[in-house]
């Protein structure tokens, strides 16, 4: 069932919960062109293992309120808010993709409150990185468009998305994921399950998503060095879509941070097939 916190400045934040409610509290942040449903997969390992998955909507996409002028460093903000609402004093944040990066500013800002971080095949600053190549062609496209023509990045992702078929949708992200992805998105059930998460990003249109790929593409405001609570990091062996070596860059750059690589999986299949290891790693460490 969808929640929401209203916000100081009036905003509602819609989030939804997996797992054991009373169990071990894990703020799962959502990637690029997604949402809240993107934790789904989460759901049987953390009954299992005793652990409450929260998994809120960045502002504009799914059912949060937009945010103008929204930053990277304000999400902790929104993030203290939702869990005093919940009465939840300390907490684990894991970001999938472009969901990152927001666990890793809640690592940074909200130390005093956050155990433990989990970066999932995640994002990387872009400035400190300092080249797209390695990013999938939709990725350097839109991060292009938002900034040089917003309203074309805004009519594509109608298209392909917002106004497009769950069938049509389901083939276009078979054709740009490796087998093990595609077989991850059959694991999920009908077309209409498989594809959700995605849809729901553009429930109120495109302004949330586009708005979300310049936060994406903006230095992120602080240093990786200020991320004090232990980090970490888990790829699929068969993901391919970040920079090169950026694994080394987070490695290089976060004080406490460990790798895991794991066989087989892709980007879309790490945490669905991953969901127990990961949620035991980082609960034990919280």
């Amino acid at each position: 069932m969808t929640r929401s916190v209203t916000m100081p400045d009036g905003r509602e934040l819609a989030y939804e919960e997996y797992g054991d409610p009373h169990g071990v509290p894990v703020l799962s942040f959502h990637g690029g062109l997604s949402s809240r449903l993107d934790a789904a997969p989460t759901q049987e390992a953390a009954l299992a293992l005793g652990v409450r998955v929260i998994s809120p909507d960045r502002p504009g996409m799914g059912r949060s309120t937009f945010q103008p002028g929204r930053r990277l460093l304000d999400w902790p903000d929104d993030m203290a808010v939702l869990t005093d609402a919940l009465e939840i004093d300390r907490f684990v944040v894991m970001g999938w993709s472009c969901g990152g990066p927001y666990a890793a500013v809640c690592g940074a800002k909200m130390r005093d409150r956050v155990t433990a971080v989990g970066l999932l095949s995640s994002a990387v600053p872009m400035d400190l990185v300092g080249t797209t190549k390695g990013l999938s062609r939709d990725d350097r496209i839109l991060l292009f468009l938002v900034r040089r023509a917003p309203w074309l990045a805004s009519a594509l992702l109608r298209i392909s998305i917002a106004d497009a078929t769950e069938a049509r949708l389901y083939r276009e992200i078979r054709r740009t994921f490796p087998a093990v992805d595609r077989a991850a998105l059959e694991e999920r059930g009908s077309i209409v399950d498989a594809v959700a998460f995605v849809k729901e990003s553009m429930r109120q249109g495109t302004e949330g998503c586009l708005q979300d790929y310049r936060v994406f593409g903006d230095p992120w405001g602080f240093e990786l060095g200020e991320v004090a609570v232990p980090v970490h990091i888990w790829e699929g062996s068969e993901d391919h879509t970040g920079p090169p070596e950026y694994r080394d860059l987070l490695l290089a750059h976060l004080p406490d941070a460990q790798l895991s690589i794991v066989p087989g999986e892709g980007h879309l299949s790490l945490l669905q097939h991953q969901a127990r290891a990961i949620l035991t790693r980082l609960t034990q460490r919280s």
